[in-house]
């Protein structure tokens, strides 16, 4: 996946040459910047929604010719990709890169862009965010349950590598393990330190031990040295 990001940023530059007019405009802003207020609730308390957090960060940022953007890029390997850039009138800018899984149900999408969103642009500016979901729950245990899901599928896929007797059944496994990276609900490490153990396990492997025919063939050649 570093790989992958590394090709992203290779097409979006992280930033451009020359940053001394942006970081002095920001650094000017920032005095001016404030925490975005906490309007709305959820179940982890109060928290400042991402159109507040705009509304709060855009007058000042434009009085100091700076100027923000956030755009998603559909790339393959299962995620997409949030790219938030900061801007300055003379044309130099900074961007930020986060990935999001391209195949999670459209509400949990919804509310872990929005999350991401939030974040990243509260972070390139340089003000505090809240991490909660706009929806029903909480978006923070959304992010934290796709961790837990992918953490607990390469368990098991380790514990049945394992388990596993044959070459065959260890390719099936793979095999499965592929299609979660299809999914989206595996990443493209965690497939590959898959790999790695199935080839630990096959190297592994215990030898077969010689049948009792094999024995007695051996016994007259012993004998006779």
């Amino acid at each position: 996946m570093e790989e992958h990001m590394s090709s992203v940023v290779a097409e979006w530059p992280a930033s451009s040459p020359e940053l001394k007019d942006l970081f002095s405009a920001q650094a000017k802003a920032l005095g001016a910047l404030r925490n975005a207020p906490r309007t709305s609730k959820s179940h982890f308390g109060m928290y400042a929604d991402l159109a507040t957090l705009i509304d709060t960060i855009r007058e000042p940022l434009a009085q100091h010719g700076l100027a923000f953007g956030q755009s998603f890029c559909i790339y393959d390997e299962g995620y997409d990709v949030l790219i938030t850039t900061l801007h300055h009138e003379s044309g130099q800018f900074v961007r930020s890169f986060n990935r999001i899984k391209a195949n999670l149900p459209p509400q949990q999408y919804a509310a872990t862009a929005t999350y991401m969103k939030r974040v990243a642009l509260a972070a390139i500016v340089g003000v505090a965010a809240e991490d909660e979901d706009d929806g029903e729950e909480a978006t923070r245990a959304a992010v934290v349950s796709n961790v837990e899901d992918e953490a607990r599928i390469e368990k098991i896929g380790m514990a049945k590598l394992r388990e596993a007797k044959t070459d065959e059944e260890r390719a099936e496994i793979l095999s499965k393990a592929e299609k979660r990276v299809q999914e989206g609900t595996l990443s493209r490490e965690a497939l590959v330190r898959l790999a790695s153990a199935a080839v630990d396990a096959a190297v592994a492997k215990p030898k077969p031990a010689a049948t009792p025919k094999t024995q007695a063939a051996r016994t007259p050649a012993a004998a006779a040295q």
